[in-house]
This record gives C-alpha cells, sequence and structure tokens, in this order.
C-alpha cells in the first residue's frame, strides 16, 4: 500500500508520494531571489530555515497563477461593458436581454463564489466587489420591467441609477486586480517538499484535492523515466475513481545536469 497527495494544476492531477511531503501550506508571501531562474518565485521561513519555492505551472512552461489572473480580470471588465450595452441596446432598440441578471451565473460572479481568502484586506476587497457586482446585475430587472412600456422610465433608471452602480462594480473589480499577488496566494497551497540531501522547498500548486492509499499494483508505471518540463520525472499513472493521475517521481530546483 502507498500514500499519494494528490494535487491539481491548470484542471489537471498529479500525485506525489506522501513520504516526499513536509507540509501543505497556504502559499505563502515571498521574497524575491535574486538572479534566480523564472520558476522560482521567492523563497520564505520554514521552521528554522529559509526555502526557496518553486511553482509547478512555471516549471511546466505554463503561465503564473499571478498572470492569468492579470489577464482573467480584464476580460471580466470587457464583459461588463459588454453587459451594460446590451441593456442599453434592449432600452433603445426594445430587444430582448441578450445576458443575465442572475450575478451568481456570469463568469465574474461564479469565480467571486468560489473564492474564500483569509486574508483580512482582500476579505474586505471581496465583499465590496461582491456587492456591487450583486447591485448591478439584479439593478437590470426593474430596467426590464420599463422596457417596452415605458423606454424613457428605463432610460432614465439606466442614467440615474445603473450606471452609478456599474461604475463602482468596475471601481472595485480593479482594486481586486491590483491585489493579484495577495489573490493567487490566497488561492493557492504550497507542498514543503524534501529535496536533495534533506534540503527542503516549497512547491506552488493551484490546489490539493486528496490525499489516497492504493496498492502498488495499481500504478501503471513507465517503461522508462519521462520528463514533464524540465524539471520533473514521471513515476507512473494511476486511474482512481475514474480520474487519470500522474506521478510525479521526482521535482527539482534546477535543470538537470
Amino acid at each position: 500500500m502507498r500514500s499519494f497527495v494528490i494535487f491539481s494544476v491548470l484542471d489537471r492531477l498529479y500525485g506525489i508520494d506522501i513520504e516526499c511531503v513536509k507540509r501543505i501550506l497556504p502559499s505563502q508571501f515571498l521574497t524575491a531571489v535574486p538572479d534566480e531562474e523564472a520558476h522560482i518565485e521567492g523563497m520564505f521561513q520554514y521552521q528554522d530555515e529559509i526555502i526557496k519555492v518553486l511553482s509547478f505551472r512555471k516549471a511546466m512552461g505554463e503561465r503564473s497563477y499571478e498572470e492569468e489572473l492579470l489577464q482573467f480580470f480584464p476580460k471580466m471588465k470587457d464583459q461588463h461593458i459588454e453587459w451594460l450595452e446590451a441593456l442599453n441596446d434592449s432600452v433603445d432598440s426594445n430587444v430582448s436581454f441578450s445576458k443575465t441578471t442572475d450575478p451568481h451565473a456570469c463568469q465574474l460572479g461564479k469565480w467571486i463564489d468560489s473564492f474564500h481568502p483569509d486574508d483580512k484586506d482582500m476579505i474586505d476587497a471581496m465583499k465590496k466587489l461582491d456587492f456591487h457586482h450583486q447591485r448591478l446585475h439584479r439593478s437590470a430587472i426593474e430596467v426590464l420591467e420599463h422596457c417596452s412600456g415605458e423606454p424613457i422610465v428605463a432610460k432614465k433608471l439606466i442614467e440615474e441609477n445603473v450606471n452609478e452602480i456599474y461604475s463602482n462594480t468596475l471601481e472595485q473589480l480593479e482594486n481586486v486586480s491590483g491585489m493579484a499577488d495577495k489573490v493567487s496566494a490566497s488561492l493557492q497551497r504550497c507542498l514543503v517538499l524534501v529535496g536533495k540531501d534533506d534540503e527542503s522547498f516549497g512547491l506552488n500548486i493551484d490546489a490539493v484535492d486528496d490525499i489516497v492509499h492504493i496498492d502498488e499494483h495499481k500504478l501503471h508505471e513507465a517503461d522508462q523515466v519521462q520528463t514533464m518540463g524540465e524539471f520533473m520525472n514521471i513515476a507512473a499513472i494511476l486511474e482512481h475513481e475514474n480520474r487519470l493521475i500522474t506521478i510525479v517521481k521526482d521535482i527539482r530546483l534546477n535543470k538537470k545536469g
């Protein structure tokens, strides 16, 4: 029987032997390491040692979580610009509203509902964003009620009510976007691993999904060592509960050789 920590990165599942994992921590706020390679995100103090932290995403040649967020937030802004344009079109041209009045149904609303930060500043910022975002979507309900019979009233509601809520929503979205580093830290997890010569290092991942205990024969081991990115080797593939999990054999801070 072997035990593995199962974690996810970019909607893909990976596993690592639990004996290699010292601790599972929230992602830490890091101090930059001068002249380090891009996959090293920084360092922090773990117990009585200073350890470096490797980004699993960057080690795989993917965008970091923070870089992904910095693309996500402008996309959310554009979607809500389109939302307001669609509401104006409904009033001006008497066409069906093509967007949603449910604040939990749009992409931003789903993201807000799934994000539960621990940092106090982040909690306060998210509460403000959630408040204005919910008001924005629901403000369209009254506008649409007047859209057909009383378009002048509907237009006045947009000008005197919806536009202000919309501005407040985008302001709060911009505020959260400016805290992308804190958002990234709040969303991720850090595995503290045993490295070469028992030297610890951290591995930033998206989320810890499970800890599984399986019989050795269920592992589909590779015939030969397979590399994954420039810093990892694959040990095996595990099929568990209808999910395919890539089992990582070893992870290095630096390129092999």
